[in-house]
């Protein structure tokens, strides 16, 4: 038969257990509430108009944007996007190796046009499915292109470019907002200061071997800013990298979204290889003249089979040493 003492121990310990639980899982959420998810997202906008947007590099024009949400026919759900860069300062755009060999290029290569279309697909349960991304430079309108497909808690990844076929997996937290880092987010409702969430970010203009990055979002308080003629009272979103992917162990800044109080994303700028490329939104008027320069959806090409297919991780011998860190650290 155990003491009271024994008794009271135990209840202490349980106490003192269900303390941390209630403190640490039950409570942020009933505080700051659920962050967004891609069906809170979707909740009331299966369908809505398109929406554009002004790019800038370092504040200077470069071009525009136009993202759409559209029903498929298989119940799927495509939040599509299409930015174009009008003219591409590939000199600023490159990690810091690369960039020394830009002075034996002629000045109008470095000053080509970009085009990137991008899908996200969602399940009517606004679960990811799918996503795929196509960068194409000048005349070579398909020159990378990027596809993930959502196995269970896996995502398997695929980059293409020319007869080039590289594949790789990487883990995808559940509930985590992924997008492509040249896809601006359109609506983001519900926030409240102190939420935070994951977000993987993939693109094809990253390494082969690593195209898809973890950041980490949080709502770091709210904001007033002038837009269109008023002031506008936001949230501040802040995205930071992994601090374990930083040699120095630091949390960098690597996005900022101003997300008004009904879940509307008016601006949001990316950090890309030390520039900062911004988005923002532009009033609904100026919409149909982006439509008409995006025209009609390009059917999907027919590509030939890869010459070489390689599975990661693994290293370009035709790279410099340590070019994978060097790159890291200009992406931020």
């Amino acid at each position: 038969m155990y003491s009271r003492w024994f008794n009271l121990a135990v209840v202490l310990l349980w106490l003192a257990t269900m303390s941390w639980l209630v403190k640490s899982k039950v409570l942020p959420p009933l505080l700051v509430g659920e962050p967004p998810s891609y069906q809170t997202i979707l909740d009331g906008r299966r369908r809505e108009p398109p929406i554009g947007w002004r790019l800038a590099i370092n504040e200077r024009p470069v071009g525009w944007a136009l993202t759409t949400i559209e029903p498929q026919s298989d119940g799927l759900i495509e939040i599509g996007s299409h930015v174009q860069f009008d003219e591409l300062p590939l000199d600023e755009l490159t990690p810091a190796w690369l960039r020394s060999l830009w002075r034996w290029v002629d000045e109008p290569l470095l000053r080509q046009a970009m085009d990137v279309r991008s899908a996200l697909l969602l399940d009517p349960l606004g679960r990811l499915t799918r996503f795929e991304s196509t960068v194409g430079i000048g005349p070579a309108k398909e020159l990378i292109s990027l596809t993930g497909e959502v196995v269970g808690s896996q995502v398997l990844l695929s980059v293409r470019s020319g007869e080039f076929l590289y594949r790789s997996e990487a883990p995808l937290p559940a509930q985590a907002l992924a997008g492509d880092l040249l896809q601006p987010q359109t609506r983001l409702p519900g926030l409240r200061q102190g939420q935070a969430w994951t977000v993987p970010v993939y693109s094809p203009l990253r390494p082969p071997n690593r195209p898809l990055e973890m950041l980490y979002a949080e709502v770091e308080g709210d904001h007033l800013v002038a837009w269109e003629d008023r002031t506008e009272r936001v949230w501040l979103v802040v995205y930071r990298s992994d601090p374990a992917a930083s040699p120095a162990g630091r949390r960098e800044t690597r996005g900022r979204l101003w997300v008004r109080r009904d879940g509307t994303v008016l601006k949001q700028e990316v950090s890309l290889f030390g520039s900062r490329l911004t988005f923002s939104r532009v009033p609904e008027h100026e919409v149909p003249a982006l439509q008409e320069a995006v025209g009609p959806k390009p059917a999907r090409a027919r590509r030939p089979a890869a010459s070489r297919v390689e599975h990661w991780p693994l290293d370009w011998p035709a790279l410099p040493r340590n070019w994978h860190s060097s790159f890291a650290d200009q992406d931020r």
